[in-house]
């Protein structure tokens, strides 16, 4: 969905033309970012939290732990469910169906890109006894629109993730063979491994060219777009693993979001797009977020507009 922009001929023309010679409206080349702030811990209330502001763009994400009683544990798949709110105040286009719409369009492409145990390598561990087990809500907040709402949510979802505390619990036997979950006599708290978690780049065309970090008025410009989720290889994480090249990531979700068909080349092109600045992004996330390990009381820290070279 694009928040309708008026915008003639012209104007059209001219940040297509632009977009085809390397040189965006606000300056920037295909592959840059807008400047991207990160923040995590901003939530009391929950048990992990990030706010992502890219450009213009503002989202706020929480994640709460509940303990949930199934039948079976086993049969339990994709324990993270998404939630996704675009408040009026963002733009007014957003009240009634068209902002849930696409609220739920998000949701589910998150779910997506998640729909799989291997993302989050201590899933194993949510799971507490044959009927007990943790679920994870992520609910996503949209305070203010300025393009690219999907790469800011994927970004916000990984940060409150690695910020994400939960409380280590016992399972001891209850009445009539049932089970019954207890805290331990010692509380402690452990963290999720994120290093796995996939992030979701939106790649858009404009003319005959993939660019990410699209605005406003590029995605009004945009004749079609891809959701790109890649699942980071363990060299992107760990400078010791051997390196993998983008053609060998591991997707975990490829959908197009808006436009008509696409040629296979166009298709490929924008993928690569995708992959590429998923990567830069998850490298400069790791860095942010081990700068807040050693410096955990530091503000806000404000990113490089340009993520790739």
């Amino acid at each position: 969905m694009n928040v309708n922009v008026s915008l003639s001929n012209g104007e059209k023309n001219y940040i297509i033309d632009g977009v085809q010679d390397g040189m965006r409206a606000d300056g920037r080349g295909h592959f840059d970012y807008r400047p991207i702030f990160i923040e995590s811990g901003v939530l009391a209330t929950t048990d992990g939290s990030a706010r992502i502001r890219i450009g213009t763009t503002d989202v706020l994400v929480g994640i709460k732990a509940e303990l949930a009683t199934v039948e079976n544990t086993q049969e339990a798949v994709n324990r993270i469910k998404f939630f996704v709110d675009f408040s009026a105040n963002a733009t007014p286009q957003f009240e009634g169906r068209g902002g849930e719409s696409y609220a739920l369009e998000i949701a589910n492409t998150l779910y997506e890109a998640y729909n799989n145990d291997n993302v989050l390598p201590d899933l194993s561990k949510l799971i507490l006894s044959k009927t007990h087990m943790w679920v994870l809500y992520a609910d996503i907040v949209l305070l203010q629109y300025g393009g690219n709402i999907m790469d800011a949510a994927s970004l916000g979802v990984r940060t409150a993730l690695a910020d994400t505390k939960l409380v280590n619990v016992v399972v001891r036997p209850a009445d009539e063979g049932k089970l019954m979950v207890d805290l331990p006599d010692e509380r402690k708290l452990w963290s999720l491994d994120v290093s796995k978690v996939p992030l979701v780049v939106e790649a858009s065309k404009i003319g005959d060219v993939s660019v990410v970090d699209a605005t406003i008025i590029e995605e009004n410009c945009a004749t079609s777009s891809l959701f790109v989720g890649i699942m980071p290889p363990e060299c992107d994480y760990n400078p010791s693993a051997p390196s993998v090249s983008d053609d060998d990531c591991v997707l975990t979700l490829v959908r197009k979001s808006k436009g008509g068909s696409l040629e296979l080349e166009s298709i490929e092109e924008m993928i690569n797009t995708g992959v590429r600045a998923a990567r830069e992004l998850n490298k400069a996330l790791i860095k942010r977020l081990n700068e807040e390990v050693m410096e955990p009381y530091k503000p806000t820290i404000h990113r490089s507009q340009t993520f790739l070279h």
